[in-house]
């Protein structure tokens, strides 16, 4: 999550929580999170109020109707101070990369919603996910679909083949080279079906998320997460009737995707990004915001 929004979190007064589960990775450490909030928790399941923490007005009802309800009760306040301060937050420590010689993926991002701007944007599951969820700057809801906590690598494909066709638009699927193999048989679907679907695998040749975390706080013993794999991308795509092109940089980014926006039926994009790329900021295990 970005810091911002841990802080405001961690120093809030008051804390409406809809639906949430209160898991180890939004929590931390349970004695410490929002040591300052009156925490009030909206869920349809009885078993999830105060199950991992302890809450201090619990409401069990659909979440749209204690919301509506809660409007009956509610007067206005002055938040702006408040609002100032998570601002400040923000411009301290923005979600930003470095810029590099090499593409990051935060080129990747920006580059794919120059060109489109009106698609369904779909992750898979690991870095490229928790970057998309970061950064991609989406302009209407009900167009990001993602599994959160809930899925596996593999869930893109399936999710974009249906996020295209049950909307009508083109979908736009960001996943690495380990979610995509995983469910890649799925090509042969959205080409016999014509789905306009475009493929942008964040390419870093390993299994990203693993690796990170093996990175930080296993001392560099990477264990099954640099596979060394020789797949190649665009042939495998052109092989299963997809159009495809590779990018190993912006410009070449750029002009892939224009190729793609062009095409209405299902196009891969293999980009070339830095294995040594992490998601920040994170919770180490047992840490506290």
């Amino acid at each position: 999550g970005a810091y911002a929004c841990n802080m405001a979190v961690n120093e809030c007064d008051l804390l409406f929580s809809i639906g949430t589960r209160f898991n180890d990775r939004i929590t931390g450490k349970l004695h410490s999170f929002a040591p300052n909030a009156q925490i009030v928790h909206i869920d349809i399941d009885t078993a999830a109020i105060s199950k991992n923490v302890q809450v201090d007005v619990p409401i069990v009802a659909d979440a749209k109707e204690a919301v509506t309800k809660m409007l009956e009760y509610v007067t206005p306040c002055e938040t702006g101070k408040w609002l100032d301060t998570i601002e400040d937050w923000k411009a301290e420590h923005p979600l930003k990369m470095k810029k590099k010689p090499i593409m990051t993926p935060q080129d990747v991002i920006e580059a794919i919603n120059r060109i489109f701007d009106e698609a369904i944007i779909v992750t898979d599951v690991g870095q490229h996910q928790m970057w998309a969820a970061q950064r991609y700057p989406l302009k209407k809801p009900r167009t990001f679909l993602t599994s959160g906590g809930l899925g596996t690598m593999g869930f893109g494909m399936g999710a974009a083949i249906g996020g295209a066709t049950g909307t009508g638009k083109r979908a736009v699927l960001f996943t690495g080279d380990g979610s995509f193999g995983m469910n890649l048989n799925e090509l042969a679907t959205a080409v016999s079906q014509g789905t306009p679907l475009v493929v942008v695998i964040m390419n870093n040749g390993v299994l990203g998320m693993v690796r990170q975390w093996q990175t930080l706080f296993f001392d560099k013993h990477y264990s099954n997460t640099t596979l060394n794999r020789q797949t190649d991308f665009v042939k495998l795509a052109e092989a299963f009737g997809a159009k495809s092109a590779r990018a190993f940089t912006t410009d070449e980014l750029e002009a892939a995707a224009k190729e793609a926006f062009a095409y209405n039926g299902t196009f891969v994009i293999d980009c070339a990004v830095d294995c040594d790329e992490f998601v920040l900021p994170m919770l180490p295990p047992g840490g506290s915001i």
